[in-house]
């Protein structure tokens, strides 16, 4: 923790651009982290949920099988 408590020291230390920059690179770097680690599971049900939500905006009132169904039956699930 020592190390954190340095660093923490340093950031109060820097001047507020010198603190967005790094907020940036910070960002970057762990957005990065978080894409790596989300599962390919996890794309594609975010995937599904967002053509699911299109499909409902753009509904004509119609019957009609979900995403999920129709991928379904494409890949004989």
């Amino acid at each position: 923790m020592d190390t954190l408590k340095k660093i923490k020291s340093a950031v109060t230390a820097l001047s507020f651009a010198d603190q967005q920059v790094l907020l940036s690179w910070l960002q970057s770097v762990v957005g990065l982290r978080m894409i790596k680690q989300t599962t390919t599971d996890e794309r594609r049900d975010a995937w599904l949920q967002r053509m699911e939500e299109r499909r409902l905006r753009g509904a004509t009132g119609k019957a009609g099988s979900s995403i999920q169904q129709l991928m379904n039956d494409l890949r004989g699930d």
